[in-house]
């Protein structure tokens, strides 16, 4: 039962991150730029954008690989049927976009799926959150669960379709940045259903 709840809060603690990090990489590829010559800024730039779509394409793909197992925690817990649809629809999209960066990394072997370095403190504060967010799914019951797992894949999802977008920001071939685009706007779809649940549910209140 833990397993199956750790799977679900794993991917809600990632999504503060994306904001930093990034930000942070886009401006030392900035800083190096103006302190280059524009030949090795040309190519110091090429490289730092390949390694940002690495990092946010990484964590895409592993936010995701906990993602389409979400719907696995509702056999533990009778659920209404609207939560039920809802997550089914997050476990789906969800599997479909990992098996598409699986198909994309192996038609360019400069995509890596396993740059997922992170800060010590940033790992360790990710682990503390999820064991809290676990305990807390699984000991609650009834509108409290779903208001707790709505907004945890409110908050999975959103930050996934900033991955994608990120990721496609930094993406040198079109075909492939297309594929980003597309990732982005499906997990953006999904959301947009998680919350209007969400919201729903409050308003019955």
């Amino acid at each position: 039962m833990e397993a199956r709840t750790k799977l679900l809060t794993r991917s809600a603690a990632r999504f503060a991150l994306v904001a930093t990090t990034l930000l942070l990489t886009m401006g030392c590829e900035s800083f190096q730029r103006r302190g280059s010559s524009p030949a090795t800024a040309s190519t110091n730039g090429a490289t730092s954008l390949v390694e940002t779509r690495n990092n946010a394409a990484s964590l895409l793909y592993d936010l995701l690989g906990d993602e389409k197992n979400v719907s696995k925690l509702l056999i533990i817990k009778r659920e209404r049927r609207e939560l039920r649809d809802v997550i089914k629809k997050v476990s789906v999209t969800a599997g479909a976009v990992h098996e598409r960066l699986e198909k994309l990394a192996r038609e360019d072997r400069t995509l890596s799926l396993k740059h997922t370095a992170l800060p010590p403190g940033e790992q360790a504060t990710r682990e503390a959150e999820s064991k809290a967010r676990g305990n807390e799914l699984l000991h609650s019951s009834g509108a409290d669960f779903e208001f707790k797992l709505l907004l945890t894949q409110a908050e999975a999802l959103g930050y996934a379709q900033y991955l994608a977008l990120v990721a496609a920001q930094s993406e040198p071939s079109p075909a492939a940045r297309q594929a980003f685009l597309q990732m982005s706007e499906q997990m953006k779809a999904v959301h947009g259903e998680v919350i209007a649940l969400l919201r729903g549910g409050q308003n019955a209140k």
